[in-house]
């Protein structure tokens, strides 16, 4: 209903603001129907084989990037694993809409696909669990840099709205400031969708991404009150980190690092 209020709100200002205001309605619409599928992997005998089999789908994400279906693949290792890991790997494939996640394999690719690579990758690895998460925040989400900090955020029932805009309104700018300064390549936020409801270990994660192992830190980053200080002039930093907590429940942090990629050069 808003929507439609903004737009006829528009039509009485004019074409051109009309033109504008549906533009800027498409890039909103279009960046929230992204969506992301996160399968999380558990190698069952050599990782060096499992990789191997890895790099075999590489090349079949590279075609589906090419009909359009994907808009990026990656695989990424976890860092600092063992035995009793719960997964060592995941597979991030970035989809463009609900719609394309759904018809994901169209039939003339997923013909290409021999039994035996699907036999050797059931027996390579356990597929532990799937997710699927929008962006609502983000500053680059296909060109990925080589090493993620990534912490899962539990957000209580009700106050999703008010999590987004102290990420939206505070976080962010510092993080862009940040990357501007060089001291990270990326951050965004994930919002989980399916498998949903408040019952799970966490529904949120952010990742900040860094281009060298030098770099990497955890959150907030080295030097982050002086950008504070700059971007948020007059504003009381315990008082943010107090909102903060108030709001969400950091329950893990974890390296991820980049090993495959496939997106648009």
């Amino acid at each position: 209903m808003k929507t439609l209020i903004s737009l006829f709100s528009a039509l009485q200002k004019g074409p051109f603001v009309c033109f504008l205001f549906i533009v800027l309605l498409a890039y909103n619409t279009a960046m929230y129907a992204q969506i992301t599928k996160i399968e999380y992997m558990k190698v069952k005998g050599s990782t060096a084989d499992y990789l191997e089999i890895e790099k075999v789908w590489k090349s079949i994400h590279q075609a589906r990037l090419d009909k359009g279906d994907i808009y990026a693949w990656y695989l990424i290792g976890k860092h600092f694993t063992g035995t009793a890991s719960e997964y060592e790997y995941v597979t991030v494939t970035v989809f463009p809409s609900l719609f394309e996640l759904n018809n994901s394999y169209p039939e003339e690719l997923a013909s290409t696909v021999d039994d035996a690579l699907l036999e050797k990758t059931t027996n390579a690895r356990d597929l532990i669990r799937t997710e699927i998460y929008d962006t609502p925040l983000i500053t680059e989400i296909i060109h990925l840099p080589k090493y993620l900090n990534v912490s899962f955020m539990k957000v209580s029932q009700g106050n999703d709205n008010a999590y987004l805009e102290l990420e939206k309104n505070i976080w962010k700018p510092i993080h862009e400031k940040l990357i501007k300064e060089g001291i990270k390549s990326t951050w965004s936020v994930y919002r989980q969708l399916y498998p949903g409801g408040y019952d799970a270990q966490f529904n949120y994660f952010t990742v900040n991404g860094f281009a060298d192992m030098k770099k990497v830190s955890f959150e907030p980053p080295e030097g982050w009150e002086e950008v504070f200080s700059i971007v948020h002039q007059g504003k009381d930093i315990d008082k943010l980190f107090e909102n903060t907590n108030q709001l969400r429940v950091l329950i893990k942090t974890e390296l991820w690092e980049l090993i495959y990629s496939v997106y648009p050069k």
